[in-house]
């Protein structure tokens, strides 16, 4: 059993490293121990040596670093575009009406190993943990097909994988080779962080059915190599009261992580809560707590009240609250 005590926040939308250190000893004055930077493609682009200055910055302030792939080929969560997708469009997934999308195929050995020199840049930035963050196939709406009855993947590459064609309908074969893709590449890339030296963390959908769902944790949380196993139940995303959609993955989370001897870690959101939200988060923080999960983390710094799409007018409450909850910390 592996336990960890940890109070953590994302942190992001910041590239100024004197507002970032601002807000690195705010977090530490608030008594955060944890802070996740996202490293998206337009850092990797843009910012590489910023982003090490911004992990120096955090691990001064006494915080341990998380580095997210940050919406990274479209196949992990975050509010950023792909670069690589627009360059690499015979490396994307394919829907079953055979229309390819902008998100790179789970399966394609080229995306495979840009996800490992992204992997190679946020290490030798100094991170101490890499979060494999919501690895999922392609959500139709998030690439602008307004179908939800589409699903990917039948592409060549997937088609390889296979050893035939993909099927043209969502058969229970094809959610398990779906799922099989999923693990085959978190191995592969959990392999290769550890490879260098690092260690990694993979977050899970809250989902266990359908589409995007992995029914057996266990397939995940046995990966050699693996350091944590993380799931942000977000009830409000899903339609469900926080109390008992957080309890249940925060049960699954911690009997899966024992199971296999790795860490568990839990994210509750603070971005787009209310006032009147503010109870639900707190029994949340309770529920993930009482299920003997004491890593947990929340989206975002200020509650994302920097962030149109994400805030609310209550982010500075609901800031206040979470941290307070999460810390014990009043400031």
């Amino acid at each position: 059993m592996v336990q960890n005590t940890r109070a953590g926040c994302s942190y992001f939308g910041v590239r100024i490293a004197r507002h970032v250190q601002r807000d690195m000893a705010d977090l530490a004055q608030r008594g955060y121990s944890g802070v996740l930077h996202t490293f998206s493609e337009n850092d990797l682009a843009y910012y590489r040596d910023t982003m090490a200055e911004i992990v120096a910055i955090s691990h001064a302030e006494g915080l341990f670093v998380q580095a997210s792939p940050w919406g990274l080929g479209r196949t992990f969560g975050g509010e950023a575009e792909s670069r690589w997708v627009t360059l690499h469009p015979e490396e994307c997934q394919v829907l079953d009406d055979g229309r390819r999308v902008a998100a790179a195929c789970l399966n394609s050995a080229a995306y495979r190993e840009f996800c490992k020199e992204w992997a190679d840049w946020v290490l030798e930035c100094g991170v101490d943990m890499v979060f494999w963050d919501e690895p999922h196939w392609c959500i139709p709406d998030h690439v602008g097909v307004d179908d939800p009855a589409r699903w990917t993947c039948r592409c060549e590459h997937c088609a390889e994988r296979l050893g035939a064609p993909i099927p043209a309908e969502l058969t229970p074969e094809v959610l398990a080779f779906r799922e099989a893709s999923v693990a085959s590449f978190l191995g592969e890339m959990v392999q290769h962080v550890d490879s260098r030296g690092g260690r990694s963390a993979i977050c899970l959908l809250p989902v266990t059915e359908g589409k995007y769902g992995i029914s057996d944790w266990n397939t995940v949380a046995s990966l050699p190599g693996l350091s944590i196993l993380v799931t942000d139940p977000y009830w409000k995303n899903f339609g469900e009261p926080a109390g008992t959609f957080v309890r249940r993955f925060a049960k699954l989370l911690r009997e899966t992580a024992d199971r296999h001897g790795v860490g568990a870690q839990l994210w509750v959101p603070s971005f787009g809560l209310t006032a009147a939200d503010i109870p639900e988060l707190v029994d949340a923080i309770n529920a993930t707590r009482e299920a003997g999960v004491t890593d947990v983390w929340t989206w975002g710094y200020e509650a994302c009240g920097h962030m149109t799409h994400l805030a609310t007018p209550d982010s500075p409450q609901v800031w206040e609250a979470v941290s307070a909850a999460l810390t014990g910390v009043r400031v």
